[in-house]
């Protein structure tokens, strides 16, 4: 039994092969309504996609990169990032390719790059590749208008600040905040400090906040602490990195604090990033649920725009998790 082809789609809905065409691989002026339409017959007739036939008619690898720095690899967030990017690469019909810190050669039609460092190498070589990126954080602002490049980001900066608001409704009056060092450290997180350091400036309190290495031991993190609480006489901590408000609710009942519960009177904790374990859904910890999998989802979407209809410049978007999960 002869394959089902494009051509046999067009004639059997009516259509034009370049509609159908369009309607399968996501590009072109087609309607919602026609996408589901062909997508429907197709499953139907038991067409499959020549994937290395249309990159040969498109000049397409049929791919997408994705690139998370070695440091951050360890953490939950970026695991659902690439989770949501790859769900839609797969949507757009590509595959999704990941790419390594000696990655030399990039087979992809385009890709994301999530919170790498400013002198990151890999960045470089993609970078001297002109292929188009998508930089998933701030760190693709300043980059030459030239190349066809965008920009998805989480406006840090309001997370912190709602945060700092709902503790100030519980009755906080000197939050201390916990982040990370400035020497080697992502975008978002100096925006986060940036924000805390703002909000303390206009609610006219002391900033009382500390720096963490990327891989922060116990003893570190117990001494953090014990500067804030002791030293600084904080009544709340701001958590920046995942996974780290979690570890230290174990800590504070030895300096003689009470974690408070919603709406109840004690030491209150919060995490800007949410780790899925431990702390989003904890009563005790005020979480946001920063969304990487959606997150991911709307880079490569963002991606797949680009690619599809590229425009001069800079493209910019934000995306807006629902803030507070705990």
């Amino acid at each position: 039994m002869a394959a089902v082809t494009i051509v046999d789609l067009a004639s059997a809905l009516g259509l034009s092969k370049t509609t159908v065409s369009d309607a399968l691989i996501g590009s072109g002026r087609v309607s919602e309504e026609t996408r589901k339409r062909v997508a429907d017959a197709a499953q139907a007739m038991g067409y499959v996609s020549n994937k290395a036939a249309r990159s040969l008619r498109r000049r397409s690898m049929g791919a997408f990169g994705l690139y998370i720095p070695a440091y951050a690899r360890a953490l939950s967030f970026y695991m659902h990032f690439a989770f949501g990017a790859a769900a839609a690469a797969a949507a757009v019909g590509n595959d999704l390719t990941l790419h390594a810190n000696d990655a030399k050669q990039f087979h992809v039609d385009g890709a994301i790059v999530i919170d790498a460092m400013d002198d990151d190498p890999v960045v470089a070589r993609m970078l001297d590749a002109s292929i188009p990126i998508v930089f998933a954080g701030p760190s693709g602002r300043a980059l030459a208008p030239t190349l066809t490049v965008g920009t998805i980001e989480i406006d840090h900066a309001r997370i912190v600040a709602r945060v700092l608001d709902a503790l100030a409704s519980e009755g906080t009056r000197r939050p201390g905040y916990i982040g990370m060092e400035a020497s080697r450290r992502p975008g978002w997180a100096a925006e986060s400090q940036r924000a805390y350091d703002t909000w303390c400036a206009r609610a006219g309190v002391t900033s009382h906040r500390v720096a963490l290495t990327m891989n922060q031991r116990e003893d570190e993190l117990f001494r953090a602490v014990e500067q804030l609480v002791n030293g600084g006489d904080v009544d709340a901590l701001v958590i920046s990195p995942q996974g780290v408000a979690a570890r230290v609710a174990s800590m504070l009942p030895q300096f003689g604090k009470r974690l408070a519960l919603k709406h109840e009177p004690g030491f209150h904790l919060a995490s800007l990033a949410g780790d899925p374990v431990g702390e989003l859904g904890s009563a005790q910890i005020l979480a946001v649920d920063l969304e990487p999998k959606q997150f991911g989802q709307a880079a490569v979407e963002l991606l797949h725009e680009i690619t599809t209809n590229p425009q001069p410049g800079h493209a910019h978007r934000f995306y807006q998790p629902d803030f507070l999960a705990g």
